[in-house]
């Protein structure tokens, strides 16, 4: 009976210590690839700046995506509006926005683009400072497996 009890303890343990191994080694965005297959992102035209205008890019299959910040100066460690339109009705109610630094590790910033009008989406969020300055940031919208990619600095 008792050697029964030690090795039902046993294998517990090696199924605990294995899950805690998975959870450290494997990388979870490899597993969200594997389900949700790999995004294609369409990137901005290179001399569009966020601080003039919004900045668009064309999406096959999805047409025109619009992409703005506000205010204009796009101010760190203040409220900023992230604006998205779309030329042709995607018939969803929120699309993701991933902001991340491209020169140095600011961290992933994750906001829901909520549908305010029939093509336009909206949020609202702050972007961290640093004390470098000069940061470049990748603003990635996404709409199922594709996306725009649009790219601005802040000082």
């Amino acid at each position: 009976m008792k050697n029964k009890k030690f090795f039902k303890l046993l294998l517990l343990e090696i199924l605990a210590v294995g899950a805690i191994l998975t959870y450290f080694f494997v990388d979870s965005s490899s597993i969200y690839k594997l389900f949700m297959g790999d995004t294609q992102f369409y990137a901005q035209s290179p001399s569009c700046d966020l601080h003039l205008n919004s900045c668009s890019t064309d999406i096959p299959k999805l047409g025109k995506i619009e992409f703005d910040i506000e205010p204009k100066t796009i101010p760190l460690m203040e409220t900023l509006t992230f604006r998205v339109k779309t030329s042709k009705d995607i018939n969803k109610k929120e699309l993701n926005l991933q902001i991340y630094a491209t020169n140095m590790n600011m961290g992933y910033h994750r906001f829901k683009l909520k549908k305010i009008s029939q093509n336009t989406y909206e949020a609202k969020g702050i972007l961290p400072t640093c004390t470098v300055g000069g940061m470049i940031w990748n603003a990635e919208v996404v709409i199922g497996n594709q996306g725009g990619l649009f790219t601005f600095q802040t000082r």
